[in-house]
Formats: structure tokens, sequence, C-alpha cells
């Protein structure tokens, strides 16, 4: 029988400019310091990062191949995206709202052009076959974080009342039509295959719908900074007394539009302050 020493381990994305002009810029580079700090506190062993021109979509599948590649049973893992959101609507599709949520690398565009026709977004399928594969290595004894300080939503933008002077979205205003093509790339050798349900905790700053308004000081994420700031305070509960409590600071600094942070997956395995404390 084989015995595993408990390592934590993480992988940090955080993007505040793209090769894309078209994208808006943020301040998602600015979370990755916070995250750092707190992972520095709950004794992580091994943290892999991208930022900006490093957190290209290859980089992005390279850490994540990196982080699974090392990982054993038992082991802590926390992965974490600070940036641009958008939603793609598949060619292919005979639903016309269905619509699959992208997390945005660095060389990802904002509308399809010959340098990127939707093989350059992170679609959340590709997401949730990196993590499942992940969960697999640490086992049923293992546990798994995963935070998206990300807007979700495109057209959402649209609608729900005007920002606010000053205010900035993590997020694009238009839904990003993939060609076919595209869509059967494999990504970097290994072809998107979709698989069941989160078998970590997962918490988003917003729900699909929703837009995601960066705070104005500091101008970092808001779901990024409840987060770092709730574990400083160290305040004792379980995942919803926790989540209460970032739910409410974020709420507490919204802006211009309501925004709902999300907590779901296996909320009730274990707690979130068994992996980041």
């Amino acid at each position: 029988m084989s015995v595993y020493a408990q390592t934590k381990r993480a992988l940090v994305i955080g993007i505040g400019k793209h090769e894309d002009s078209m994208w808006k810029k943020i301040n998602g580079d600015k979370d990755v310091p916070y995250v750092l700090e707190f992972l520095k506190d709950a004794n992580f062993g091994q943290v892999l990062t991208c930022v900006n021109e490093k957190a290209t979509k290859a980089c992005i599948v390279a850490g994540f191949k990196t982080l699974e590649q090392s990982c054993e049973p038992n082991d802590i893992v926390y992965v974490h995206f600070s940036g641009h959101g958008q939603q793609m609507k598949d060619k292919s599709n005979d639903e016309q709202d269905l619509l699959d949520e992208c997390w945005i690398p660095y060389d990802a565009y904002c509308k399809p052009c010959s340098k990127d026709r939707g093989e350059k977004h992170l679609v959340d399928d590709e997401v949730n076959g990196f993590l499942t594969n992940i969960r697999n290595k640490i086992g049923d004894g293992g546990k798994m974080l995963v935070v998206v300080d990300a807007c979700h939503s495109g057209d959402a933008t649209r609608s729900g009342g005007r920002l606010r002077k000053g205010e900035t979205i993590r997020g694009a205003d238009s839904v990003f039509v993939a060609s076919k093509a595209s869509l059967e790339l494999p990504v970097n050798g290994t072809r998107c295959v979709k698989t069941n349900a989160e078998r970590w905790i997962t918490l988003s700053a917003c729900e699909s719908e929703q837009v995601n308004i960066e705070m104005k000081n500091p101008k970092v994420g808001k779901l990024t900074y409840a987060l770092y700031r709730e574990l400083k305070n160290k305040e004792a509960g379980n995942n919803y007394e926790f989540f209460h409590r970032l739910k409410k600071f974020v709420n507490s600094n919204s802006g211009s539009r309501a925004q709902r942070p999300t907590m779901t997956g296996e909320t009730g395995r274990y707690n979130i302050t068994d992996i980041l404390r």
C-alpha cells in the first residue's frame, strides 16, 4: 500500500492586457500578487503562474498539464483565473441560444478572424476536462478549489443600466461565433471531450448572465479581493458562512449593477478553509 504526502499545488492565471487591442485593458494581472500572498500564507508548495504574455492558450494548457502530471493522491489543488470572459456560439449548433462560456487567454481575439477562429478561446468544456484529469489524479482524498474572477456573459453587458464613470467590466459585449473547423481542432494534441459535473468547489464572481465589474480601490477583481480579505480576517465557519461573507463584500462593492457570486460543486465534502488556511 502506497502512502502519499499531501502537497498543496496551484495554477494562477492573471491577464490584464491582450494581443488583440479590441479587448479593454483590465486589472486581472494585478490580482496575482494578492493570490500569491494568500497561497504563501496557506503553505502552497508548488505554484505555477501565467500572467499577460505568458498566459497564451498554449501556456495555460501547458500549465494545466504540468499541474496534472505533478499531482499525487490526496493533494490539495487551487486554480485561479482573473481576466476577461466571453460567450461563444458554435456555428454547427442547431439551438440558437446554446452558448459556451470561455476564459480569454492573452492571444484570443474578441471577434472571429484569421488569427482566432475560436481555437484560442478556452471553452468551459476544455477547462472541465483539464480539471477532471487533475481531480482523478488527487483522488477522493484530495481537495480542489477553482476561483473564476471573470465575466462569463457576453450580450448581458448591453443591458441592465449604464456603467458609472471609471467602472471596468471583465467581459465582452459580443458573442464569439466560432467556425466549425476551429471546434474540431485538438488542444495541444488533446481533443476536447465533455466530462461530468464539477468534482471540486468553484467560486465565480457572478452568474452567467451578469457582468463582473472591478473594484476601484484597489483596482483588482472583487472576488479575488474579497477572498484575500476574508482569509486575512481568519473568521471561523463552514463553506456557506464563508461564502456568505464573500458574497456580502462583493455585493457591497457592486457599483452600478447587481452582482451575485456563485459557489458550486462539492460544497459539502470539505471546507474552503481546509485548502486556503
